[in-house]
């Protein structure tokens, strides 16, 4: 089981998951993190509020979850073992609030995770997070959903895409239109592979080394997001993907 994790969806469905895994990821019966036995004392313990192995990550003084409090309240707990069980927990709520300093000083901490943490990022859905930390971590979505896997000749498309559109003009890129056809159609698959190019993005970014990403590889992050919300939103799908290409394209 990937040790971060990002749910996405429905709030209240979203928070059910995670204390199912955080409870189930010490559980001491269950060797399935996803059906704590409920009745081990580890079990007993997070239900009454007090585990000491689990920490809910919470925004201090600003609207937002900043460096600071990655800083207090995950990176340095990480730096010593856990008190009692298996895992150290770490519970974000609200993820969709980090800031991007604050999800680039995490960064490390998930790149090379102790063996013992587990982090669970909650959030309505994954686009305010950075192509890094949604690189390195197991995409959930929540509500009567799959979690989310991806066909290999869509990751192949992805994959193709995010390498060759930035050598492209714009007249070329939006050649590049025809080859969503048979993904359009079907706006949940459409979203999907929005999803793969994104992380395409991601994989990109991971394995650069520092101070050589391309400025256009950090931007598409955001042209990409623009593109799914409109796209949710009923927009103009063929408008919205275009536009996406001519931008990527850049």
């Amino acid at each position: 089981m990937s040790q971060s994790q990002i749910l996405v969806g429905d709030m209240d469905n979203v928070r059910a998951l995670a204390a199912i895994l955080a409870k189930g990821v010490n559980c001491l019966n269950s060797g399935d993190p996803n059906q704590p036995c409920g009745k081990c004392q580890s079990c007993k313990v997070f239900d009454s509020g007090n585990h000491p192995d689990t920490f809910y990550v919470t925004k201090t003084e600003r609207a937002s979850i900043g460096v600071d409090d990655v800083r207090e309240q995950i990176i340095a707990p990480m730096s010593t073992k856990p008190f009692s069980y298996k895992h150290k927990v770490f519970i974000i709520d609200k993820a969709d609030t980090l800031t991007d300093a604050a999800q680039s000083a995490l960064l490390k901490t998930i790149e090379e995770p102790a063996p013992y943490g587990f982090f669970l990022f909650l959030a309505p859905s994954e686009h305010s997070f950075l192509p890094t930390i949604l690189s390195r971590s197991f995409l959930r979505k929540v509500g009567g959903q799959q979690s989310v896997s991806m066909d290999t000749k869509m990751q192949q498309f992805a994959n193709n895409l995010a390498d060759t559109i930035h050598n492209l003009d714009t007249y070329s890129a939006f050649a590049m239109y025809k080859k969503f056809d048979e993904y359009k159609e079907n706006k949940e698959t459409l979203q999907q592979l929005l999803d793969a190019i994104y992380l395409a993005y991601g994989h990109k970014i991971s394995s650069a080394s520092p101070g050589q990403i391309p400025e256009a590889w950090l931007n598409a992050a955001s042209v990409i997001s623009r593109t799914k919300q409109v796209i949710s939103q009923n927009g103009n799908t063929q408008l919205a993907i275009e536009l996406m290409l001519a931008k990527l394209s850049k």
